[in-house]
């Protein structure tokens, strides 16, 4: 009987309280949502997320790296392999797979054209259900240098390459390339395919779209002695790739096809005799207006050329020279840089979120393993002239792996 009267006294109570509190409160102005005004940023980078395991809905995330600050996301289907950001135009482009059911169903592959200030999906081009679902996203879509055409990579497992106009709206055609598969720009109507041979393909347009041509460049490196890997940055019609070996490999890209302009080592002797490595999913980033080239590496044989980065070393494109060595705050999987004066070097970062000596005796007691489960990756900030760190954006999503100043 007690506890009955005091049941009801405390919910008798709390109905007071309750409609106390709802009477004081002050009526509520309505949302209204407001274009994002690009201007109003000096900077900003989106983070492609596969969100794995759970890779039905992966995205991309917009992020102030000035204040450390999330803007805003786009969800992009099932395993994202990134998106196109055009300059002559205020939209965002991605290819993009889904399922009538979510999981399962039919599937229906799409290139996607976003507004870059509402962020909404404007238009949709229906393309062949083949696009590569990869764990690394470069060179898996360029457009061409006007911008008007692109090109996705289709993996079957046959090489081919899906062509759309995106100024008319149109799928154009899909060119069969056996051995050939990350595309890449380099040409008003060329894209360049790079080939298992150790050559490229250059693909030829006209205006309509349609192709006049396909060439093959000579056999530019050696893929089986050791490979390049798709990471590839470029300055104009100039790239720069690596290879597992810590080659630099520079190339000319321009609408008469591929050349071999240069290679030089990345490592020195003793660093070689130490094992340093290149690292990570996007291992590569290229200042244009200082010719600085940033190489993300860690210590460890050629093959673990995928695992995370613990430092970044600096060249000198013009002298081929190492000018200076990053240590970053954490592994990192990716870097990318800023374009401006004063360039922000950005990392994807793994971050454990617990003390050194509890790190310490997890790992002797249950291994590296144990830190799956827990580990956090997020994207890491750093003043790239000076090498400080400056802030992180904790807790990206599940799987961030591209990045993309914008």
């Amino acid at each position: 009987m007690r506890a009955t009267m005091f049941l009801g006294g405390v919910l008798a109570l709390t109905g007071i309280l309750t409609s106390a509190t709802l009477a004081d409160l002050p009526e509520e102005a309505v949302g209204n949502v407001v274009p994002f005004d690009r201007t109003a940023h000096n900077r900003l980078v989106w983070v492609a997320d596969m969100n794995s395991p759970y890779q039905a809905h992966s995205r991309a995330y917009l992020i102030n790296p000035d204040t450390g600050t999330f803007i805003s996301m786009l969800d992009l289907g099932y395993w994202t392999t990134g998106i196109q950001l055009p300059k002559s135009r205020a939209q965002i482009v991605a290819a993009e797979t889904h399922f009538t059911r979510t999981t399962r169903g039919e599937r229906q592959d799409f290139i996607v054209t976003y507004d870059a200030a509402s962020f909404n999906a404007v238009s949709e081009i229906p393309i062949p259900p083949k696009r590569a679902s990869v764990v690394k996203m470069q060179g898996t879509a360029a457009l061409t240098d006007d911008e008007r055409f692109m090109a996705q990579m289709n993996f079957t497992p046959a090489n081919s390459v899906t062509l759309v106009d995106l100024k008319a709206g149109r799928f154009l055609s899909e060119e069969v390339i056996p051995g050939c598969a990350n595309v890449f720009g380099g040409g008003d109507r060329q894209f360049h395919l790079l080939c298992g041979d150790g050559s490229f393909v250059t693909l030829t347009l006209n205006d309509a779209g349609d192709v006049l041509g396909k060439t093959r460049s000579d056999v530019l490196f050696d893929p089986f002695s050791d490979p390049i890997t798709i990471s590839g940055v470029r300055d104009g019609s100039r790239w720069y790739f690596v290879s597992l070996a810590g080659v630099i490999h520079e190339f000319d890209m321009t609408p008469a096809g591929v050349s071999h302009v240069a290679a030089w080592s990345a490592f020195s002797d003793d660093e070689r005799d130490d094992e340093w490595s290149i690292s990570g999913f996007q291992h590569l980033a290229l200042h244009a207006a200082t010719g600085h080239l940033y190489v993300l590496t860690h210590q460890g044989p050629p093959e673990t050329f995928e695992d995370p980065g613990t430092h970044v070393f600096v060249y000198d494109v013009a002298t081929r020279k190492k000018i200076d060595d990053i240590e970053l705050a954490a592994r990192s999987l990716s870097i990318s840089i800023s374009q401006d004066e004063a360039p922000l070097l950005y990392a994807i970062g793994a971050h454990i979120p617990m003390p050194i000596l509890a790190q310490i005796w997890v790992y002797m007691t249950q291994g590296e393993a144990a830190f799956y489960d827990v580990m956090q990756l997020g994207l890491d900030i750093y003043d790239a002239d000076e090498g400080e760190y400056l802030r992180s954006v904790p807790k990206l999503g599940h799987f961030p792996s591209h990045i993309q100043p914008w």
